[in-house]
């Protein structure tokens, strides 16, 4: 593979070491800054979104490791899936994060998830959660969907599926400046996930996305450290703002 410039770049973890080896270290600067935040931070009783903000950056903490370990492993393209879960997640915190009045519409679609996982299992086993839960998870899920009612579409007139925001995943990146990621987070791994005719031809004529999959997940990491910075420091919302700094100006010392 080449770059713009015409330079070669890395198609195995070997040639990752032999171009940067100081890249490895890098991401385990920033994955221990995340530990350390997540441990030091102590969210306040009643703030939802930084309960998330701690949620997801505990998930992203565990994807990105297994990114990591299969890049190590030169499974190149399971690790697109990884990349694209964290982009998907780093994309929706970001975007809470400026419109925090979507906050409770994001917790309150859990619902819609839950009754979808409960409906599976009573038809694969047979077994219910009963009542008066299952009516009181129905009755919530019918309201998430009623209250984040999708629009259609203006091109083909069909009704979107329902979702929690009215934004699809492209315009949402692109609404918290991340729509330069979008295709090499989503759509080159969605092709690849999926099974599609350019995934497969991409498989079989070994179209090594390791450089962009690392080089995306630095950043998205990156992104995931600022999300915390702006909120919490500037909120006052930790218990020891002073260390929780100096993480930060550690992690960010690359």
């Amino acid at each position: 593979m080449e770059t713009d410039d015409n330079t070669s770049v890395p198609r195995s973890w070997e040639e990752l070491l032999a171009w940067r080896p100081e890249f490895p270290a890098i991401i385990e600067v920033w994955l221990k800054s995340t530990v350390r935040l997540i441990i030091q931070t102590h969210v306040q009783d009643g703030d939802q979104l930084g309960d998330l903000i701690i949620g997801f950056m505990t998930s992203t903490h565990i994807d990105a490791n297994d990114l990591m370990t299969l890049s190590y492993h030169d499974s190149h393209y399971g690790s697109q899936y990884f990349l694209r879960a964290v982009f998907e997640r780093i994309v929706t915190l970001k975007y809470l994060l400026r419109n925090s009045d979507k906050v409770e519409d994001f917790i309150n679609y859990d619902a819609v998830d839950w009754e979808q996982i409960l409906k599976g299992v009573h038809h694969l086993t047979g077994m219910s959660v009963g009542e008066p839960a299952w009516t009181n998870i129905s009755s919530r899920a019918k309201e998430a969907r009623k209250r984040n009612k999708q629009e259609k579409c203006s091109v083909c007139g069909n009704q979107r599926p329902t979702s929690w925001a009215t934004l699809n995943t492209k315009d949402m990146a692109e609404s918290v400046g991340m729509g330069h990621l979008y295709l090499n987070c989503y759509i080159f791994p969605s092709k690849l996930m999926h099974p599609t005719v350019w995934g497969t031809r991409a498989r079989i004529n070994d179209h090594n996305p390791m450089y962009n999959t690392l080089n995306c997940l630095h950043e998205l990491l990156v992104e995931l450290i600022l999300i915390h910075r702006r909120y919490f420091a500037s909120k006052y919302r930790v218990t020891r703002k002073r260390d929780v700094l100096a993480v930060w100006t550690r992690g960010g010392a690359l």
